[in-house]
């Protein structure tokens, strides 16, 4: 479309007469003749920021700071009144980023042979443990037989990641043997100086022995044991003795994620409350990034207190693990955890209560009629539903980050929270409805959160039980004072 194409149209004939029409340059007329249609199609008299951030999103040719700008250019001759309202706008829009680096997948090209011996000029000094490259030569040909991924004596390789854990907790042992004069190997006495002494070093931390951090130190023990074949059978029944010594321990305490919520006092329904308040701070903050930063920490509070992902799966993408469909958005996402043995994904349809925690994020500054069209840029352009004020492509330890800078606990606490609360109220149906949010299928899960449930319910009848006795030894007199006292304290406050 030419100039004289252009200023034919009815609508600009209220503009020939301006000075400077004419060297307004050609893609800028047609922006704002853009303008003219949308604002007869939609009925829209009077243009806010956010319909011109949501037409510029929807332009089908270039990209939408590009048409802001070329709108600019010729509102600054034609209306220099609406150009407050384009800088608004340009504000609106979401801030670019790089794309992520690509993920390696399955068909990816195979990496590099791994030496999980290899010797590090650059390693930091060890206190209580020496560097991988300093255990017994035995010891390291066999872990680099596993890194290879080659069978052991009576079982498969360890995966990458429990490698690096066995070889850990062979540097500690090896440490531990040298520093009373032994020779490092699987016999009892080594294996029983190295366990002593990490008893003794867990005291003095703030919480104690952690039964499940020795019972975890034993297995990787014991999976070496099997994988390598080294040592005596004798000293592989030892190592499973106390394997099951420390798991019978470690049912019988409960988890840190238990004490953290005990700490803090979070409930689902509490940190629902959290995140509605976190909104309404948002919707009156007046800097724009701490109103982003403010919305996003409500949002995930309110998302992931009824969907417990796992940090590794916290990041839910738009057209790839976020869908609207149905009136709803969904979440579908493989669980990273569990994908091996349980194949089926995660699929929750959110309900309306908990949708608006993904719609809030979705409209950001919007004005709330666009919201059905902001849902549709939204799954067009794809990409991660939690971005930092910055516009940056968030890493993966945003979300968790987030949640626990507002729930004052870390991610991991969704699941136990949602579990006890669920637990407690109703018992073993909760249990097994919660299960299924959290992408979970073992029985012994169920077995705890219930032995955790018989465990509180049992302390509360013993505290209920207690107080009745004593009030039953306390004169009534004695407690009608003391009710009135109360009375009288809450009537002068």
């Amino acid at each position: 479309m030419n100039r004289l194409q252009l200023f034919s149209k009815p609508s600009w004939q209220h503009f020939l007469n301006i000075q400077g029409l004419h060297e307004i340059p050609l893609p800028a007329l047609v922006a704002a003749d853009r303008v003219w249609d949308l604002v007869r199609q939609t009925g829209v008299v009077q243009p806010t920021p956010s319909d011109y951030a949501l037409w510029a999103r929807s332009e089908p040719i270039g990209d939408p700071t590009t048409w802001l700008e070329h709108l600019r250019t010729a509102f600054s001759v034609i209306l220099p009144s609406e150009l407050p309202n384009l800088c608004d706008a340009m504000r609106l829009l979401p801030a670019s980023s790089p794309a992520p680096k690509c993920a390696v997948t399955d068909n990816a090209k195979p990496a590099a042979p791994w030496d999980p011996c290899q010797y590090r000029a650059d390693a930091r000094v060890r206190k209580v443990s020496v560097h991988p490259w300093m255990l017994p030569p035995d010891w390291k040909e066999v872990l680099r037989r596993a890194a290879q991924g080659l069978p052991g004596e009576s079982t498969a390789a360890p995966a990458h990641d429990i490698l690096q854990r066995m070889r850990e907790k062979l540097c500690q042992l090896t440490w531990s043997a040298q520093e009373e004069g032994l020779k490092p190997d699987l016999s009892a006495e080594v294996v029983d100086r190295y366990l002593t002494g990490l008893e003794d070093r867990l005291r003095l931390r703030r919480h104690g022995i952690r039964w499940s951090t020795m019972r975890a130190t034993v297995e990787e023990l014991h999976r070496f044991a099997r994988y390598s074949g080294l040592g005596t059978e004798e000293n592989r029944k030892y190592l499973s003795k106390r394997l099951t010594r420390y798991s019978f321990y470690e049912r019988g305490q409960d988890a840190l994620k238990f004490q953290a919520l005990l700490e803090t006092g979070n409930t689902t329904l509490g940190l629902m409350d959290k995140a509605d308040a976190l909104l309404l701070h948002a919707a009156s903050e007046g800097n724009a990034a701490r109103r982003h930063r403010i919305r996003n920490g409500g949002a995930i509070l309110g998302l992931y207190s009824i969907v417990p992902l796992r940090n590794a799966d916290a990041q839910l993408v738009l057209g790839e693990s976020l869908f609207w469909e149905s009136g709803t958005w969904v979440i579908n996402t493989e669980i990273s955890k569990t994908k091996r043995h349980n194949t089926d994904r995660l699929v929750v349809a959110l309900e309306p209560e908990f949708a608006r925690y993904v719609d809030v994020v979705i409209q950001g500054d919007h004005d709330a009629r666009h919201l059905p069209e902001l849902r549709a840029c939204a799954m067009k352009a794809g990409g991660p539903l939690f971005v930092p004020e910055s516009g940056k492509h968030p890493s993966r330890t945003y979300v968790p980050r987030l949640f626990k800078t507002y729930a004052g606990t870390s991610f991991t606490t969704t699941r136990t929270m949602l579990h006890t609360d669920q637990a407690i109220n109703r018992g073993e149906v909760g249990t097994r409805d919660t299960m299924v949010m959290a992408h979970q299928t073992s029985p012994a899960t169920a077995k705890k959160y219930q032995a955790k449930r018989v465990r509180q319910v049992a302390i509360t009848r013993v505290q209920n039980a207690a107080a009745a006795r004593r009030a039953a030894l306390m004169p009534p007199d004695l407690l009608e004072a003391i009710q009135r006292l109360s009375n009288d304290e809450e009537t002068e406050g």
